[in-house]
């Protein structure tokens, strides 16, 4: 017996096939071109010059991790509408996943209409979100490539060049963009073969604490040391502070490597006040840190697992780090303040605060800042300028401690001002336990 197919029959087909079709192409929550198609369009031969936009949306996991998920898509398929609203007819808008996005345009590719472009789909996503009652505030960092007619760069290697830019410019402060270049991408080759490094060294021991003496600049005994991390390479040697410290601070290692150097630095400390040694151990927190949920117990247990007292312990935190968000600072601060700790601002004069802002955080300790330490002795308003600091410290029974005294010139001038201790290299430069305490 015949079948007989019908129009319908193959009109529902048909339909079936495009649904699908589009499907495997699309994104289901924003329905934006999803990764397939977005390589697709950039591996077509005959694209002539194009540019890439690689959008990463700024702290948007803050979003998902306090509001939920939910929220987190709804914010989503905000983003895409806005982005494909700003963008031409004919530019292609993708969602590559996650909180990334992609627009490929072939209309803007000179340059100068290509940052008036990154910057108004900034603008246009800067625009308050009403969600839950509240108005969100988003911000994104953005990578662009531009693509020559000659070019013959793979869709995967332009979308890892936009990628790249796309980091760049988070490094360089968030909510901005950056255009990719060769140089680039060699920097942030380097920069991942770090980052795996310092895993590796966290894992082999490799990272260890020195300790710098705070010397009392009346009596010119050391009363403190603060703990400042150290990394050993087992093949280039010694790496900067100034080189991995911000790498780890990117990403999650430095909550571990934080706990580590608790751990350790009160445990060398304790066995040394044991010894007959009364110091106090000054350690740095920073800004990742302070976000950390889990900064307190790990504090508490520290303290309760090497015997170390609470008031042995001095935590610092930057001022800026401070400054950041200071209802959830003074909230940290409070919390640990409630173990006994004392707490000091690091790098003050820095961070555009006031001491008055500053009063309420509870604070011990103030650290002058190194760049006002330098011109002291040479510039009447360098010395003007920590003559003030002090004077409005000591109003509020802060301790004041100068950073970077490298000569005795500087030492006595800050002992004649008033100031209560110091650090620098003139005092005492980083060093191994074993160094600074003798051995165990």
């Amino acid at each position: 017996m015949a079948v007989v197919t019908s129009f319908t029959d193959i009109t529902e087909t048909r339909a079936i096939s495009a649904r699908l079709a589009h499907d495997a192409t699309h994104d289901p929550l924003t329905r934006l071109a999803n990764r397939t198609l977005v390589l697709s369009r950039l591996d077509a031969h005959d694209r002539g010059a194009v540019t890439v936009l690689f959008l990463d949306l700024d702290k948007f996991k803050v979003i998902n991790d306090s509001l939920g998920h939910p929220v987190g898509d709804q914010v989503l398929r905000i983003v895409g509408e806005r982005l494909r609203r700003c963008s031409g007819r004919d530019d292609l808008v993708g969602r590559l996943g996650g909180d990334e996005f992609v627009v490929v345009t072939g209309e803007v590719t000179e340059p100068g209409e290509v940052r008036a472009l990154a910057e108004h789909l900034r603008a246009a996503l800067a625009e308050p979100i009403g969600v839950l009652g509240r108005q969100l505030h988003l911000d994104a960092s953005i990578g662009v490539v531009l693509v020559g007619a000659a070019d013959r760069r793979s869709a995967e290697d332009l979308l890892r060049d936009a990628d790249v830019a796309m980091y760049q410019a988070k490094a360089l402060g968030r909510g901005r963009h950056h255009f990719f270049d060769v140089g680039l991408r060699e920097r942030m080759q380097r920069r991942l073969r770090m980052e795996q490094d310092l895993r590796d060294a966290v894992q082999d021991g490799q990272l260890w604490p020195a300790y710098q003496p705070v010397v009392d600049l009346r009596t010119g005994e050391m009363v403190a040391v603060e703990a400042l991390l150290r990394w050993t390479h087992p093949r280039h040697g010694p790496i900067s502070p100034a080189e991995f410290i911000p790498l780890a601070e990117e990403s999650d290692l430095i909550n571990v490597i934080g706990k580590e150097m608790l751990r350790a630095t009160t445990r060398e400390l304790a066995t040394r006040r044991a010894a007959g040694l009364d110091l106090t151990l000054k350690v740095n927190l920073s800004a990742r840190q302070l976000d950390d949920p889990h900064l307190v117990p790990a504090v508490q247990d520290a303290l309760a697992s090497t015997g170390l007292p609470a008031s042995a312990l001095c935590l610092e935190v930057t001022e800026s780090a401070l400054m950041r968000d200071q209802e959830a600072a003074a909230e940290v601060l409070a919390s640990l303040r409630s173990l006994g700790v004392l707490l000091a601002i690091d790098d003050f004069g820095t961070g555009y605060s006031s001491l008055a802002q500053l009063r309420r955080l509870t604070l011990d300790t103030l650290k002058i800042d190194r760049s006002f330490i330098t011109g002291i002795a040479e510039s009447h308003d360098a010395e003007a300028i920590v003559t003030s600091i002090i004077a409005m410290a000591h109003a509020v029974d802060l301790t004041v401690i100068a950073e970077g005294v490298e000569s005795a010139e500087q030492a006595d001038l800050l002992r004649s001002l008033g100031c209560d201790q110091a650090q620098g290299y003139h005092l005492g430069r980083p060093v191994a336990a074993a160094e600074l305490f003798g051995p165990q």
